[in-house]
């Protein structure tokens, strides 16, 4: 059983950086369809892409309380949530 669950978290990092260099690799796809450089929406879409599953890896293989987790995760959705610009 150990093992299982030893593999289980070995994928979940896998797959979560897997998931941080596909959403690198749109991010700048995107800029450069655009013809945009990097602004503050550009750099927040970067922060999230590298945030959301460095918090999935940090909640896999340590043991943080559910409190730990949850104020982690307001703060993605408060930096996602604010004001951003519409012309960028």
């Amino acid at each position: 059983m150990d093992e299982i669950i030893s593999w289980l978290r070995v994928g979940t990092v896998v797959g979560a950086v897997i998931v941080m260099i596909y959403g690198l690799k749109k991010i700048f796809e995107r800029l450069e369809a655009k013809q945009q450089g990097f602004g503050p929406n550009a750099l927040k879409a970067i922060g999230v892409v590298l945030f959301l599953p460095t918090l999935l890896i940090l909640a896999v293989l340590a043991d943080f309380k559910t409190e730990t987790l949850a104020a982690l995760l307001g703060t993605v959705a408060g930096y996602v949530l604010s004001n951003s610009k519409p012309d960028e």
